[in-house]
């Protein structure tokens, strides 16, 4: 009968499991970050060693790209005790609530069942570009659920993570050989957020603000953006005027009542 399920040990060990499970998923991903942090680092002047410097960041890298497997990790824990509470209000036998809740977690972790993360009323940091170019931080409401699956999930952070952790070894490398600024470059498909297309060709000194703001908008979910030096000489850099023949054939444009770029 249902009755030998007990709720209180059940859920114990699903917390256990998912516990074990994003202890395993962040080892690797700390092995994913600090490889292409490396390898973004050695693109631009190969060493045999890391700075402490740099570990320090693989470090802060990790650490913040382990928060969203938690949270996703989490919210599928919470779905798989939701089933179980579910199926016992039925009044269902132990054989059958086994059976289902097996196959319902094994769906999830396949990608064939949904995962719903709801942070509905939270608010979560964001960063906007002015249309004088400027980039803000400020704060949104989140006002609907996330809804993906393991598949989709789990590529989009593999991409954003290595994606992040190359940029960022990059930059170590370009402020440890004495550069001090850096450009925004990259594709202006319609892939590309509209933002991140009104900053392409902007130039931001390493350690101000706006640099700051600016690299978090290549932390961005599947960001493609990257940076280069910029070395301040018109014989190497990229000209003005390129950049912005490339936003006005991206459509790119001002919307003066909803205060944000878009795309015609």
């Amino acid at each position: 009968m249902a009755s030998e399920i007990d709720p209180e040990t059940f859920d114990q060990q699903v917390d256990q499991l998912v516990l074990a499970t994003t202890a395993a998923q962040s080892e690797a991903l700390t092995k994913a970050v600090t490889a292409y942090y490396k390898a973004g680092s050695d693109d631009v002047r190969p060493s045999t060693r890391l700075t402490n410097v740099q570990r320090n960041a693989i470090k802060r890298l990790s650490a913040e790209h382990f928060g969203y497997i938690s949270e996703f990790n989490v919210s599928v824990g919470e779905q798989i005790k939701r089933r179980a509470k579910e199926l016992l209000n039925q009044e269902k036998g132990y054989k059958e609530i086994s059976d289902d809740i097996r196959k319902y977690a094994e769906d999830l972790f396949k990608g064939s069942e949904k995962v719903v993360i709801d942070n509905t009323g939270k608010t979560r940091t964001i960063f906007k570009v002015g249309k004088d170019g400027t980039i803000r931080k400020t704060s949104k409401v989140i006002e609907r659920p996330y809804v993906t699956n393991v598949k989709a999930y789990s590529d989009m952070l593999a991409r954003t993570a290595t994606h992040t952790a190359w940029e960022q070894g990059r930059a170590s490398e370009y402020q440890r050989m004495g550069f001090k600024k850096w450009r925004f470059v990259g594709p202006s498909d319609e892939r590309a957020r509209p933002d991140h297309i009104a900053v392409l060709g902007q130039v931001f000194e390493y350690g101000t603000e706006q640099s700051d703001y600016a690299e978090a908008l290549l932390h961005e979910p599947n960001c493609r953006h990257r940076q280069v030096v910029y070395f301040d000489d018109p014989e190497l850099d990229t000209s003005k005027e390129f950049f912005e023949d490339i936003k006005r054939r991206a459509g790119l444009y001002w919307d003066e009542e909803k205060e944000e770029w878009g795309f015609r």
